[in-house]
Parts: C-alpha cells; sequence; structure tokens
C-alpha cells in the first residue's frame, strides 16, 4: 500500500484529559513558553540540551519558534503540544511527538512541566494520554522514550507507565554546559497496562 502522504494524515485535537486540555502551538504562545521556560530554568538547564542560554528565551523569539513549529505540525514533521490546566487556564505542560516516522509509523514523545506544577503528577497524565493517542488516534506501532541517567522524575514516569527499558546507550545525551549523560532508551508498542485515565480527542 503506498504511504499516504503525512500532510494528509488526520491529527485531530485536542487532547483531553480529566485535567488537562492538550492542544498545538498556536500564534501568541511566545510569551506563554518564555515565562515557563524562565519559571523552570534550573531543571531545564540540568536536563535538556536545548536550554544552554537563559537569555535566548524571550517573548520575541518564542513566538518566532511558534510559528515554525506550526508549520512543522501542519507538514506533520513534529507534533508539539501545550497542555492547559483545564481548571485554572494555566499552561503547565510541555509535550508532544517527535522523530516520527509515517512510513514505520513509530515516534518518540517527551515532555516538561513548569516549575509551579510540579510534583502533582502532570507529565504522568500528559504522557499516558500521549501514549493513547499515539497507538489510538495516530495509529503508530512503537513509541520510544528517552532520558538522561540521574534525571529520576523521567524514569519513575517510564517505569509508572510500563515503557520496556530497550537501552543504555554511554554518553549518547549531550547536556548543557558540554556535559554528557548515558541515554536511557524505553518504549511501547501498544495500550496494554497502562493506568486507567480517561482520555479523548477531537471536537466535542
Amino acid at each position: 500500500m503506498a504511504l499516504t502522504d503525512p500532510v494528509l494524515i488526520d491529527v485531530p485535537m485536542p487532547i483531553r484529559t480529566p485535567r488537562l486540555t492538550i492542544r498545538p502551538k498556536q500564534i501568541g504562545d511566545g510569551a506563554i513558553v518564555s515565562a515557563a521556560v524562565r519559571e523552570t530554568w534550573q531543571e531545564l538547564n540540568q536536563w535538556m540540551r536545548w536550554a544552554k542560554n537563559r537569555d535566548a528565551f524571550t517573548a520575541e523569539q518564542m513566538e518566532i519558534r511558534t510559528r515554525h513549529v506550526m508549520a512543522s505540525f501542519l507538514l506533520r514533521e513534529s507534533i508539539e503540544l501545550i497542555g492547559i490546566e483545564t481548571q485554572t487556564g494555566e499552561a503547565v505542560v510541555w509535550c508532544g511527538f517527535h522523530d516520527i516516522d509515517w512510513e514505520a509509523y513509530q515516534c518518540d514523545t517527551g515532555f516538561w512541566v513548569r516549575k509551579g506544577a510540579q510534583r502533582r503528577g502532570i507529565a504522568t497524565e500528559a504522557a499516558n494520554a500521549l501514549v493513547r493517542y499515539a497507538f489510538g488516534a495516530l495509529k503508530m506501532q512503537r513509541v520510544g522514550l528517552t532520558h538522561s541517567r540521574g534525571n529520576e522524575p523521567s524514569r519513575r514516569i517510564a517505569e509508572k507507565l510500563g515503557f520496556a527499558l530497550e537501552a543504555i546507550q554511554a554518553k549518547a545525551n549531550l547536556l548543557p554546559g558540554g556535559k554528557v549523560a548515558d541515554r536511557y532508551c524505553y518504549a511501547r508498542f501498544d495500550v496494554i497496562g497502562l493506568p486507567e485515565l480517561e482520555v479523548s480527542w477531537g471536537i466535542g
């Protein structure tokens, strides 16, 4: 069967959970992202390769990046999402899918939570929803998840959601400041055994 052009693949949004509305990035999100990055800088600068220079995350620069991300979403090259807490209307989690292979139907997922919303299970809820969405709405066959050695919150989420550890790649993750860390690689191949969670997507 011929591969459908990825731009024609349906990606129904938003994704809804009991506490979150997870949606694609949109015009005007730059200031929101900038504020969240600055609030969470200590954690991001420890684990995220892209969190090198705090001064680079201005509202203007984040708005420029947001619009590039919107184009990538339309082209189905990557799917970057923001989770809004339904009760407060506050953006609390950044997540999505990257390294998408529409021919093999596999991708990786990832997430980070702004500091003020941490330790409330937001990342676990968002990641659980994304896994269900990947296998349900996107028809993925494999969803990967990675983290650096020492990132215990990410390790706990991977294990809580039943991801299988496939490999430990020595010194594979470049971190801010030129540091390197071992990369822990996990995968899931279905939703069997995921913690129960009410998830829906699309209109309605």
